[in-house]
């Protein structure tokens, strides 16, 4: 038999958002047409030429199965062709919910927020489909209906265990209490594996999908040949960043591997540099697998331990993977053998529904207090920045950023709304910097986390090249009395040594920034960019907390604020720095102190820029005012 290559189901699983029509069409209508057409291409080429690849293979080797299914219920099958080798998926085989604190935002949690998913819709990508019809799957409707949906299930198709499994742990309705989901009421829709990238991109700009779970991918084995797809960006890396960089609220969440105690030659080092494919793009939501933490009735951790099985980063380029841990050990869930079957499972395709269904929730959340959500940066970023640490200081290649911690990331939300944290989606323009100002008191963490959804970098498949994948190479830092804080980062040099944060951070495009104990001072974040920008710009998202914060300066900095020409005639031509995500009041009053003029800016730029006709106000004295959140700033204009 021919050698081949595995590569392992990890446990796709969609997840996504809580949705009217009108809430579809605003993120639909958000996205490039243009980009999207050219990107379908990319895809369907792409899905075309692995197709014919495969089929042409299977004709000259038929003494290759295309797809294989193990006792233990694990499937396999060739997904494309590499050097005249088969690549195969393979799937990586109510305590989650207490784990990563998702119980504090369901109906009756601690934190009264009463959230189930309710109209929210989930994408799941598996080696087979969803059973629609067991039990846990109804909805609670008279007569009770499936929330699943099988857009390519087909009359000679089966049901997967795996991918039943996946989709209680998102959705499960709780008719056996144990086996109750992460978003309850929410709906799911269920593919089979095959084109899974050019489906994910049609639900997520026709339908408004804002997260997938994708559970599967090339296993490590020992074979020299293929040892460069460890750690690099590959083709497939950057299929899913294109995809992600073309539909900005899609976050796409995929399972680490199951290989953390395999073994090849040829890695970073010995026990890392074990993750390929979608798993090193940098805009996917990568899941590493905690094993059963321990947590207080207050939500605090005690405990983190890492599950040996779970695979370990970093990239080749020494970016932080994977990105977040979810509890994916000893799950119980359902069983696609009948319509009330149940059974346990342990693996990261097990963690990554835990991580999805949590991130759906919060989507809701922020959807109900702010009538949007949440842009797949935003939610990354706020996800990474408040999960919970292990015992090693800062991200590490083996939990990533830590254990996801919906209480604080649902109380983040919380604060944002209320001006006692920040959650702030902006654009910075090439050759600007976005500045913010705000203070603290002392006493606990004061974090800062930069996260944007970067252009699909370029493939290289040399071994360990530590050539970074980044396009956009944003920077951010946090300065305060003389000091500078920098970000995390990883040394690919060291992956087991622990992260530094003396320089800039020039290969992720997630960014944090921790000060352990913050002190009573003011503090400036200032974001900013080497080289070019491709497009000339970067959306980004910037999320702070601390304690005590005040987010908004009694008053903005006058001089950034700049008017010309003053004296003038016609025109008052304006701009500053935007330092809040609320809108910008601008104020012209007269000497009487009457307004004679009122425009409201809704900013996302890092320069907030406008322009006053003033042909028809008298000649004279005027006062011009801008508003920022509760900051504002006044400048005299002279119309002579």
């Amino acid at each position: 038999m021919k050698p081949y290559y595995t590569i392992l189901l990890l446990f796709t699983f969609g997840i996504i958002f809580s949705q009217t029509k009108n809430e579809q069409k605003k993120i639909i209508g958000t996205y490039d047409s243009d980009q999207i057409s050219i990107i379908n291409v990319f895809l369907k080429d792409l899905n075309t030429k692995n197709t014919k690849s495969v089929k042409e293979f299977l004709i000259k080797n038929p003494e290759v199965k295309e797809i294989i299914k193990n006792e233990d219920g694990v499937i396999k099958k060739i997904k494309y062709i590499i050097n005249n080798r088969p690549i195969y998926i393979e799937t990586h085989n109510t305590n989650s919910a207490k784990s990563t604190r998702t119980n504090f935002l369901h109906t009756g949690g601690d934190l009264g927020l009463n959230l189930g998913g309710e109209n929210m819709f989930i994408g799941v990508w598996d080696g087979d489909n969803v059973r629609d019809t067991h039990v846990e799957f109804l909805s609670n409707n008279f007569p009770p209906s499936s929330r699943i949906t099988t857009p390519d299930f087909g009359s000679s198709d089966v049901y997967g265990n795996h991918a039943t499994h996946v989709a209680g742990t998102i959705i499960a309705n709780g008719t056996n209490e144990n086996s109750k989901g992460m978003a309850p009421n929410a709906e799911l829709i269920s593919y089979d594996w095959d084109s899974d990238s050019t489906e994910a991109f049609y639900e997520a700009t026709n339908n408004g999908l804002l997260l997938s779970n994708h559970s599967y991918g090339v296993p490590v084995q020992q074979n020299d040949n293929f040892n460069y797809l460890m750690g690099s960006y590959s083709a497939e890396s950057r299929e899913w960043d294109e995809i992600a960089y073309g539909a900005e609220y899609y976050l796409p969440v995929i399972s680490a591997g199951n290989d953390g105690q395999e073994e090849y030659n040829g890695g970073l080092a010995n026990g890392f540099d074990k993750l390929v494919g979608n798993k090193t793009s940098k805009n996917t939501m990568v899941v590493a697998n905690a094993s059963n933490p321990y947590i207080l009735p207050n939500g605090n951790l005690l405990v983190l331990n890492i599950n040996t099985s779970s695979s370990q980063g970093p990239t080749d380029d020494g970016r932080i993977k994977p990105d977040i841990s979810g509890d994916g050990t000893s799950v119980f869930s359902c069983s696609a053998s009948t319509n009330n079957g149940y059974y346990v499972a342990s693996g990261t395709s097990m963690a990554a529904p835990n991580v999805s269904g949590t991130l759906l929730l919060l989507q809701e959340y922020y959807n109900i207090l702010n009538d949007k959500f949440m842009k797949a940066a935003t939610l990354k970023g706020l996800a990474c920045h408040t999960a919970d640490d292990d015992n090693t200081v800062g991200p590490d290649p083996i939990f990533g950023w830590g254990l996801l911690n919906a209480k604080f990331a649902a109380e983040t939300i919380l604060n944002d709304n209320n001006n006692l944290a920040q959650i702030y989606e902006g654009t910075l323009i090439q050759g600007e910097t976005y500045t913010y100002e705000f203070s603290s008191t002392n006493g606990g963490a004061l974090k800062a986390t930069l996260c944007w959804t970067d252009p699909p970098g370029s493939v290289n498949n040399v071994l360990n090249s530590p050539q970074p994948a980044l396009v956009n190479d944003l920077d951010l830092r946090l300065t305060t009395s003389g000091t500078t804080y920098y970000p995390w980062k990883l040394n690919p040099n060291s992956p087991q040594s622990w992260a530094t944060n003396n320089s800039d951070n020039n290969v992720d495009n997630v960014e944090g920034i921790t000060v352990s104990s913050a002190q009573n001072a003011d503090y400036t974040i200032t974001v900013t960019h080497k080289g070019g920008l491709l497009s000339g710009s970067q959306n980004f998202s910037l999320i702070i907390t601390g304690p005590n914060l005040s987010l908004s300066n009694p008053s903005l900095n006058k001089n950034n604020f700049i008017i010309w020409p003053n004296p003038t005639y016609d025109i008052i031509n304006f701009k500053l720095p935007t330092q809040t995500s609320k809108p910008t009041i601008v104020s012209l009053y007269d000497v009487q102190g009457r307004q004679v003029y009122k425009q409201t800016i809704n900013s996302r730029n890092s320069i907030t820029r406008g322009q006053i006709k003033t042909t028809s106000l008298a000649r004279g004295v005027y006062v011009l005012k801008i508003k920022q959140g509760n900051a504002s700033i006044q400048k005299k204009v002279v119309l002579k």
